[in-house]
């Protein structure tokens, strides 16, 4: 029988909400949907590892990149590195709507805010909310990204195809690389696609669903010893990490 208390968590950023693939010491365990983070957190607090694709941890006052997403971009180029988004700082990411961001990033430091790095500070805000002077919290949930997830299951060589412009190919080389943890992925993600289709308004696609399973089996004991870009994060203001979380079969 699966566990209650799944160990490990892969968390994706959805439109309406948060899709969490939860795992245990003996595989997948199920997906589940969070409206909010509080409610992700409180489901889960018991975990030993909750990886999440969204930044955390910012800047203040500078539009100098992140050493973690400068690393992951290196990484991931020459074809996926425009998957690793600039991150606002701080005082940014609060505002709601994009032209009082854009200003805040303006007035606060020597470059400018894009619109897709805008459309995920509303998420942004609420793990930073969540976090901030929680050392439990810290330690537990962490900043991953899919693609270099990805990438070093496949034996550090960054995904050929894009999941937008080559779906059908894109889908099958990030199921091949899951295969490389984890052999029995392929009927995990078929048991939570079928648990997908019960739910009411469903805002999960098929990109969502693979990218939060190649958290949960990166946290998971189906692969070695987590692992950091860079090597030594840096901290930010609030003392949270600035990383990205990843680890190889």
């Amino acid at each position: 029988m699966a566990s209650t208390n799944p160990r490990y968590v892969g968390v994706d950023a959805a439109p309406d909400g948060w899709i969490a693939v939860r795992y245990d010491q003996d595989g997948y365990v199920d997906v589940k949907r969070y409206g909010e983070a509080d409610q992700l957190w409180h489901d889960n607090e018991g975990a030993e590892t909750i990886l999440v694709d969204i930044p955390i941890g910012m800047r203040e006052a500078s539009a100098d990149p992140r050493e973690c997403d400068t690393e992951a971009r290196d990484l991931l180029s020459p074809e996926r590195h425009s998957s690793v988004f600039p991150v606002p700082i701080r005082s940014a990411a609060m505002e709601e709507s994009y032209e009082e961001a854009k200003l805040k990033q303006e007035e606060c430091t020597d470059g400018s805010l894009g619109t897709q790095s805008h459309a995920i500070t509303p998420k942004i805000r609420e793990l930073d909310e969540l976090l901030r002077d929680n050392d439990t919290r810290n330690e537990t949930i962490r900043e991953s990204h899919p693609e270099v997830c990805f990438c070093k299951l496949n034996g550090g060589d960054p995904m050929q195809f894009s999941k937008t412009g080559q779906p059908a190919a894109a889908f099958w080389e990030r199921v091949d690389a899951l295969e490389t943890a984890d052999s029995s992925v392929l009927d995990s993600l078929e048991d939570a696609g079928d648990t997908i289709r019960e739910w009411d308004s469903p805002e999960c696609s098929n990109d969502d669903l693979l990218d939060a399973f190649a958290l949960a089996v990166t946290a998971s004991d189906l692969t070695g010893q987590l692992r950091t870009l860079p090597n030594e994060p840096e901290r930010d203001q609030e003392e949270i990490r600035m990383e990205i979380v990843y680890a190889e079969p």
